[in-house]
């Protein structure tokens, strides 16, 4: 589940920054061809994905939070390996992985 919230975190922020491109570059085109209107529906389409955006990575904040605290998936499963990892690196101090 940790896995999917972070892809999920990741895998939104290309697409805020390409909402927020294509919002400016719209809201340029209307200046450039003289409309005269209000552009509310532009920070509309900008905003909102941000503040989405926002929401989510609070939540993942404090599932995070939740999880690293005595009582914790996480934390309860480092405890029962004695806060050993299993998957260390190939190599040793003399020559380490690359």
């Amino acid at each position: 589940m940790s896995q999917f919230s972070k892809w999920m975190i990741a895998d939104i922020r290309p697409l805020l920054w390409i909402v927020t491109l294509g919002g400016l570059s719209l809201a340029a085109y209307c200046i450039r061809t003289g409309y005269t209107g209000s552009l509310p529906w532009i920070s509309a389409m900008v905003g909102l994905p941000w503040t989405a955006h926002g929401v989510v990575c609070s939540f993942y904040l404090s599932l995070c939070k939740s999880d690293h605290k005595e009582g914790g998936i996480t934390f309860e499963a480092a405890k029962a390996s004695n806060f050993t990892t299993t998957n260390q690196p190939a190599g040793s101090d003399d020559s380490p992985a690359i």
